[in-house]
């Protein structure tokens, strides 16, 4: 084989090739002895080109209040909701993902309490019923007969590998806590749209 420096450099097309080792599968496995493979250089370009597409957004136009207990409750999105068939939610907030690839989900909560001193507020993910994915999230604030409210934005980043793969996210309000909830906010009507007390968004790299 001639010097790779010997061979005359030329602007690439689409349809030309390009040589390289195979060194994981479309689902992340090893490749035994990582043959050279030909690729195409608009297969690369896609490859490149990858962009994260949302699949899900849902929202709540009411209150959330869990109550003040260590047990918590599930967090619905029943107000607003535009899904695919990627992922989908139904009434009870349960978030199914039908196609396996990387996601990002963003949770959006706005937090409130009109009562008490020690208000915290705590939000988890539970995968297929039983486990936690990701660490809990916490707010705490004091409030004194306030109706400001606490923004809290959570963002994480999952890889789905089974196909049917559930969530659901929770929210709790601590028992020896003041009484906190999520409480969504009224917009003049000639300038937007209400504010929910919670959002989802889903989007799915592509």
């Amino acid at each position: 084989m001639a010097i790779i420096s010997s061979y005359p450099v030329i602007l690439p097309q689409l349809a030309d090739q390009v040589l390289g080792s195979n060194n994981v599968d479309s689902y992340g496995d090893p490749v035994p002895n990582n043959p050279t493979v030909q690729y195409t250089i608009k297969s690369v370009k896609t490859l490149i080109d990858q962009h994260y597409s949302q699949k899900l957004f849902s929202s709540n136009l009411s209150a959330v209040t869990p109550g003040n207990n260590d047990i918590g409750s599930i967090l619905v999105f029943p107000n607003t909701i535009t899904s695919s068939t990627s992922v989908t939610i139904d009434a009870a907030g349960k978030v199914t993902f039908a196609d396996t690839g990387s996601y990002t989900i963003q949770q959006i909560y706005y937090a409130q309490a009109t009562s008490g001193t020690n208000i915290q507020l705590n939000f988890k993910t539970i995968q297929d019923g039983v486990t936690q994915i990701g660490s809990t999230t916490t707010t705490s604030f004091l409030s004194n007969s306030s109706t400001s409210k606490h923004r809290i934005d959570i963002t994480s980043f999952v890889d789905i590998t089974v196909s049917g793969t559930f969530y659901h996210f929770w929210i709790q309000n601590p028992e020896d806590g003041g009484l906190g909830s999520l409480q969504p906010q009224t917009i003049a009507a000639a300038w937007g749209t209400d504010a929910p007390s919670a959002q989802l968004i889903i989007t799915k790299l592509v």
